[in-house]
């Protein structure tokens, strides 16, 4: 800001009217004075203190509104004569980067390129500490919201006799009693039945520890205890190693970013945290399925079980060829098989 005096034009409006005039303001700067004159009649409206003048906040090259006592109101069309009347520093940096110029381009591109490394380097990370940092009652609160889901949706109750269920929970327990202890104490594993038939022969996990269990997948492998063991452990896997948050976090950065210029992640943390719908409709990468598999055949003979058999589960579905939602998302039966085998 300068010294002496300045003259700066506009439109003025009458004290809580819509009643315009062609204005001038005067700017003493020494003198630390403002005054307002009707160009037209040259009167004089208004003489006040600088300090007692307010500038609205700065959105681009649009017009400036200058707030004078006794709710004078001044118009101004060339927004770099503000600076002459004193923007806040806060106000006028803002605006400085807001104007269409290259400046704002590179503003822009530094955004993409920062947004960018943040997606490609730090997001593994982020995903880590949300994961970290997310309480086991908060993933309680997941598994039952997304049980609600399922019952509602897609699911009826088990028709599986009690010896049924009783075979497949024995194998389940198994397996269990193999997960590290600190594991056991801070989840509660439980297992679930449902007839689901869109979902055939199948099971899920869901992050607090729910394993569930459709009737045609007990029915068709039942007999066999190392299937079910294999199967067992696959999804056990997926639940100690936080496949379902991370893979709720990592589809979600999208939209967190989005959100955040937006301002909005109400519906999305309800929909995590009460309807549980979301993780309906994810899926594992082909990372975590294969991770999976590693840890289940692990689990699985570490229980005196057979490794072969999470083997024989895929090549029954391979021979089968069934054409199930869920299976084009994970690996191939091929692939799938053949690292298992590798293993041995």
């Amino acid at each position: 800001m300068g010294t002496g005096v300045h003259t700066v034009q506009g439109v003025g409006f009458f004290p809580g009217s819509s009643r315009r005039f062609d204005a001038k303001v005067s700017l003493n700067h020494t003198a630390d004075t403002i005054e307002l004159t009707n160009i037209e009649t040259g009167q004089v409206m208004l003489i006040c203190a600088l300090s007692a003048v307010t500038v609205d906040k700065a959105a681009g090259h649009g017009p400036r509104q200058i707030y004078l006592p006794d709710n004078w109101l001044l118009q101004i069309e060339n927004p770099d004569h503000v600076s002459l009347i004193g923007e806040d520093n806060r106000n006028s940096t803002l605006r400085y980067f807001e104007e269409v110029r290259p400046r704002l381009l590179a503003v822009v591109a530094a955004a993409v390129v920062a947004t960018w490394l943040v997606w490609k380097y730090g997001l593994t990370v982020l995903v880590a500490i949300a994961v970290y940092m997310t309480p086991e009652n908060i993933r309680d609160v997941m598994d039952r919201g997304t049980m609600q889901s399922v019952d509602f949706l897609m699911a009826e109750p088990s028709a599986l006799s009690a010896s049924d269920q009783e075979s497949v929970r024995r194998v389940f327990e198994a397996i269990v009693a193999q997960v590290p202890e600190r594991e056991q104490d801070s989840r509660a594993f439980n297992l679930l039945f449902r007839n689901v038939p869109a979902m055939g022969a199948n099971a899920f996990a869901l992050p607090g520890g729910t394993i569930v269990v459709t009737d045609q997948l007990a029915s068709d492998f039942g007999h066999d205890e190392d299937v079910i063991a294999g199967i067992m452990g696959h999804e056990l896997a997926h639940t100690l190693q936080d496949h379902g948050l991370k893979q709720l976090y990592r589809s979600l950065s999208v939209y967190v970013l989005l959100a955040m210029i937006a301002g909005d992640l109400g519906p999305v943390l309800e929909d995590v945290a009460l309807e549980g719908q979301l993780f309906l409709r994810m899926s594992f990468s082909r990372a975590h399925e294969a991770e999976a598999d590693k840890i289940g055949v692990q689990l699985a003979t570490q229980a005196g079980f057979e490794r072969t058999g999470l083997v024989r589960f895929f090549k029954a579905l391979e021979v089968e060829q069934l054409d199930l939602p869920w299976l084009s998302s994970h690996p191939s039966f091929e692939s799938r098989i053949e690292a298992i085998e590798s293993h041995n």
